[in-house]
C-alpha cells in the first residue's frame, strides 16, 4: 500500500513539475505568427505535453480523469506560473459564476435537501413551475428524467433539475399517501436566485 502511494506521489510530482515548466515555456514566450518554425515549435511542445500525459496515465496508480488533470491541474498551474492574479473557470464553474452575477437561473424553482439518505423537496417557490405543477414539501425525488437519484447528493439532483429555459424535465416523486410514484413534467423557467442553498 505504501509503495503504491509512493509511486503515485512521485509520478504526480513529476507530472506537475514538467507540465508547469512546459506550459510556462509554451505560453510565456511571445511567438510571432510569422516567425520561422513557430508552428513546428508549437507542435513539438504539444507533442511533449501529450507524451508526459501518456506516461502519467500509464503509470498512475488510479485511472486519470482528463478533465480534472487539465481543468484543475494543467491550466491553473500554467496561469500561476504566468500570472498569479489570473483565474481559470471550467464550463461548469463559469456557469455558476454567471448565475451568481445575474442573480437568476433556469430551473423548476424549489429547494431540495437530504433526509434519511433521500433527496426531498424542502419547498417549491410560490409561482414557479414546480409550484404550479403541484410538487409539495416533503415529496421524495426518486428520479429525474428517468435517472434514479440513489447515491446522488442534493447538489447533483439540483443540477439535474436545472437547464435551458423552456425545456421539460420529468420528475418522479414518492409522496406519503400515494401508493405509486408520481410523474411530473415540468417546463423550466427563469428563477430568481434566492439566498438559500441547493435550489433547482
Amino acid at each position: 500500500m505504501a509503495r503504491s502511494s509512493s509511486r503515485r506521489f512521485v509520478f504526480l510530482v513529476v507530472f506537475v513539475l514538467v507540465l508547469c515548466g512546459f506550459l510556462g515555456a509554451l505560453f510565456g514566450q511571445k511567438v510571432s505568427p510569422a516567425a520561422p518554425g513557430s508552428d513546428a515549435e508549437v507542435r513539438d511542445s504539444l507533442r511533449t505535453f501529450t507524451q508526459v500525459y501518456d506516461i502519467v496515465e500509464q503509470n498512475y496508480a488510479e485511472p486519470v480523469n482528463p478533465d480534472k488533470a487539465i481543468y484543475n491541474g494543467a491550466i491553473p498551474g500554467m496561469l500561476r506560473v504566468l500570472d498569479p492574479h489570473s483565474n481559470f473557470f471550467d464550463p461548469k464553474s463559469y456557469a455558476l459564476l454567471r448565475e451568481e452575477q445575474r442573480g437568476k437561473y433556469y430551473g423548476v424553482g424549489m429547494t431540495v435537501g437530504p433526509r434519511n439518505n433521500k433527496v426531498i423537496v424542502i419547498a417549491p417557490f410560490v409561482g414557479t413551475p414546480a409550484y404550479r405543477a403541484g410538487i409539495r414539501p416533503g415529496d421524495i425525488i426518486v428520479a429525474v428524467d428517468g435517472k434514479p437519484t440513489d447515491n446522488l447528493t442534493t447538489s447533483e439532483v439540483a443540477e439535474m433539475l436545472k437547464g435551458p429555459k423552456g425545456t421539460t424535465v420529468r420528475i418522479t416523486i414518492l409522496r406519503e399517501g400515494s401508493e405509486k410514484p408520481l410523474d411530473f413534467s415540468v417546463v423550466r423557467d427563469e428563477i430568481p436566485r434566492a439566498s438559500v442553498t441547493c435550489t433547482s
